[in-house]
């Protein structure tokens, strides 16, 4: 099979179609013209308001290249966007200014064309930058989901295959800062994680940082997500609406006069309304060996009657822009993700009825006024809420004989107000700083009522506050095309341990030509709240993880230092980028990752990650072509555990190869993607073995062993279309088809003991959790 997956990408690497090249000088040319020779020389035509345009003129000489690469060149040298609507027409609008602490504007070309329109590498920090409006079809994908996209980056995997289960570089998902509209989200994902929680209709920049983050981040050691939403003024109603066959969603973008816009997004699931094949494949993949798929049986041939079953996920957004002047802006945002499991069985030969409830809600509220003083000096100044609740109740009951209760919450409030400030030195050196507080209170209690056995109840309770502050700087240093020098400092002080923290950050580059570059950063960062593995309800099976915050006993401050190298070269439509690093955690317990062969024994350890990253794409006319690959060596030490001898980590994806391809033609945009990885470590069991207490399960050594490769192949087409001449409405249809060969992945295995149906005899039962198997999709969405 792999053999001939290589063939078939080999040949269709050689598909292309011709587009026109033209050659363009402009010196000092007023933006208006600029647009009208382009939509002459392309055949394609601009639209915007002239005011968004004002009487910007711009420099730019580029030799025989396409439409595309030319805008990507102006939007890196003006204050615009362009958004491709159609395949001739394009929407033109005015973008906000962005403070020294985020992206900096070089003289000529900041951003260039990473992966495919949409996705790009910011050369003036390290940060990706994507726009869910403009990214092509991707593999898999019909719609541009925000969190699975990041997943075809090297160095950034999902072992459990969901959208918000991102490992960056060995990190947790939960050691990832997730930021919506300044807003920090504790949960990010529908259905399991299967789907992202984000709406990506409303999304108009997403920031991510694998490393060398700006000081102004905190409070995470791994990866940054910073997302904002449309704050984009229009003159008139517009919007979308349309749905797929897992959920259905509409926006609307209100102007109330030329200053003041309110923008407006929601989104729900249909699996309560329609059962889809889709919806069917997705909840397989979700609820198997679960108490829910398992229907709660004591043994196999149990028959097993549903009372209630309900599941669904929404989630809401709305958002206020006020621009009084061209000097200040003041955004509201507002966001709520919401979802609600209910499922009742009876096993009607015992009179055994069991219920599950989950609710698992995350809001949050920002406030964001942008003062800009005059060319040199700015500042922003933020304010945030957000709250996180899980609930859960499970009920098993005998009538007149007992009905045992167990329940689980917890909830996390999270409050804060940053002051960032951004000083323009002189035209190639730049600072800015700030200072931040936040309040983050967590609470998690857990119960369990046994009515034949009172004395085995119990009561656990744990509500603690942590309320940091933190002071930052940057210092930006850029003479373009030569050097880029950050040198960053963030001081943290955190109540929960009564510690402050210091966190340095230093990022160089160096051009050796225009087309090739050597960089390198270091930074250490520290985490104060971070997620558990608990046991209690392990046997509900869906979400055993809790947040907690850092204390001097059970929960340590988490600590990483991460230093990375690498190279870039980029020409004539290549684009290569590798880089090397070494990353050091400590702080890790045995609690916050959990292993197989121990049970509530309390251990800390460390990790060390070894990795390269790379990433190789070419362009040739309408198609494009990726190829992504990480290595990772990510080994764990805890002295407790496996004689103090380093083993790999639960999330150790030695190999991960992603080729993926893209394709237009005419109004269809399609693309391919064949994903390839190691399987993950897992504890081996040998057997039961009998002891004073009973049969417990016998293991060999930690993560010694691994589970099979896992590989898939992905496809997406999407054609778009126009319902009126002048585009006003929109539309386009989807298709995808993950998993093609429906290849059956193992994504975890483990085991358990079970008593025989035959006798009083116990038997090991190997566990194994695989992945979704090969899944079609459809898409109808509609914008106007």
């Amino acid at each position: 099979m792999t053999y001939k997956l290589v063939l078939f990408f080999f040949f269709i690497s050689f598909l292309m179609s011709s587009q026109v090249k033209v050659s363009v000088n402009y010196s000092d040319v007023p933006l208006s013209e600029v647009l009208l020779d382009l939509e002459s020389k392309f055949n394609v035509k601009f639209a915007y308001n002239a005011n968004s345009i004002g009487q910007q003129s711009i420099s730019l000489i580029a030799q025989e290249s396409l439409l595309e690469d030319i805008l990507i060149d102006i939007e890196s040298i003006s204050d615009i966007s362009f958004t491709k609507e159609t395949k001739r027409y394009y929407t033109v609008k005015k973008i906000k200014d962005k403070s020294l602490t985020d992206t900096q504007r070089l003289q000529r070309v900041v951003v260039k064309k990473y992966i495919a329109s949409g996705i790009s590498v910011n050369n003036n920090d390290t940060s990706i930058q994507l726009s869910p409006k403009r990214i092509e079809v991707l593999p898999g994908l019909i719609e541009p989901d925000v969190l699975q996209t990041i997943q075809l980056l090297p160095g950034i995997q999902s072992p459990t295959e969901t959208a918000s289960g991102l490992f960056i570089r060995g990190g947790t998902p939960d050691q990832n800062l997730i930021l919506w509209d300044g807003i920090k989200m504790y949960n990010s994902g529908h259905f399991f994680g299967t789907i992202s929680a984000l709406n990506p209709y409303i999304t108009e920049d997403i920031k991510l940082y694998k490393n060398g983050t700006n000081a102004k981040y905190g409070n995470r050691i791994s990866g940054v997500i910073d997302i904002a939403s449309d704050s984009d003024l229009t003159s008139k109603f517009s919007g979308g609406a349309g749905f797929n066959m897992t959920h259905g969603d509409a926006n609307v973008k209100i102007p109330i006069n030329e200053k003041v816009g309110i923008m407006l997004a929601a989104r729900r699931s249909i699996a309560d309304i329609v059962d889809t094949e889709t919806f069917k494949n997705l909840s397989k993949r979700v609820f198997q060996e679960t108490k829910i798929s398992e229907g709660n049986k004591v043994f196999e041939d149990d028959n097993v009657t549903t009372t209630m079953d309900l599941f669904y996920f929404n989630d809401a957004t709305l958002k206020a822009i006020i621009n009084p002047n061209e000097n200040n802006s003041i955004v509201f945002s507002n966001i709520i993700t919401k979802n609600k499991l209910d499922y009742g069985f009876l096993i009607e030969e015992y009179d055994e009825a069991s219920q599950d409830q989950l609710d698992i809600r995350n809001e949050g509220s920002s406030l964001a006024w942008n003062r800009k003083y005059n060319n040199s000096f700015s500042h922003d100044i933020n304010a945030y809420y957000s709250n996180y609740n899980l609930e859960y109740q499970g009920t098993n009951s005998i009538t007149n004989e007992f009905n045992d209760r167990l329940y689980k919450q917890n909830k996390v409030t999270d409050a804060g107000i940053s002051f960032n400030a951004n000083y323009v030195l002189d035209s190639i050196s730049k600072l800015g700083f700030g200072y931040q507080y936040a309040s983050n209170n967590v609470k998690y209690e857990l119960s369990f009522e046994d009515s034949e056995s009172p004395e085995d109840n119990y009561f656990e309770m744990r509500d603690k506050t942590n309320n940091s502050h933190a002071i930052y700087a940057d210092y930006k240093y850029t003479i373009r095309d030569k050097w880029l020098v950050n040198i960053g400092g963030r001081t943290n002080y955190f109540s929960s341990v009564r510690r402050f923290f210091l966190e340095p950050r230093v990022q160089l580059e160096m051009y050796m030509s225009p087309a090739f570059k050597i960089k390198t950063s270091v930074e250490n960062l520290h985490q104060s709240v971070s997620q558990v593995i608990e046991f209690n309800t392990q046997e509900f099976g869906l979400e055993n993880q809790i947040w907690v915050i850092s204390d001097t006993e059970e929960t340590p401050v988490l600590n990483s230092l991460q230093i990375t190298s690498g190279v870039v070269f980029n020409k004539n439509n290549w684009y290569l980028d590798i880089e090397g690093y070494y990353k050091k955690i400590n702080g890790l317990t045995s609690f916050t990752l959990g292993f197989d062969n121990i049970d509530d024994f309390f251990s800390k350890g460390k990790s060390k990650i070894f990795g390269l990253d790379v990433l190789l794409k070419k362009k040739i006319n309408s198609y494009n072509t990726l190829f992504s690959y990480s290595f990772m060596d990510n080994d764990f030490t805890f002295n407790s555990l496996n004689d103090g001898d380093p083993f790999s980590g639960n999330s150790d994806i030695t190999h991960h190869v992603i080729w993926s391809h893209s394709y237009d033609w005419k109004n269809f945009k399609m693309s391919l993607g064949w994903n390839f990885r190691t399987g993950i470590p897992y504890t081996r069991a040998n057997g039961l073995i009998e002891t004073n207490e009973g049969p417990e399960i016998d293991f060999e050594a930690t993560n010694g062993a691994r589970l099979p490769n896992y590989h898939k192949l992905d496809f997406s087409v999407i054609y778009g279309f126009n319902f009126t001449k002048n585009s006003t409405w929109r539309g386009k249809v989807g298709l995808s088809f993950l998993n093609i060969y429906n290849q059956k992945n193992v994504l975890s295995r483990k085991y358990e003991i079970r008593q025989s149906a035959e006798d009083d005899s116990f038997v090991l039962r190997e566990i194994n959790k695989n992945a979704l198997g090969f899944t079609p999709n459809l898409l109808l969405h509609v914008n106007f």
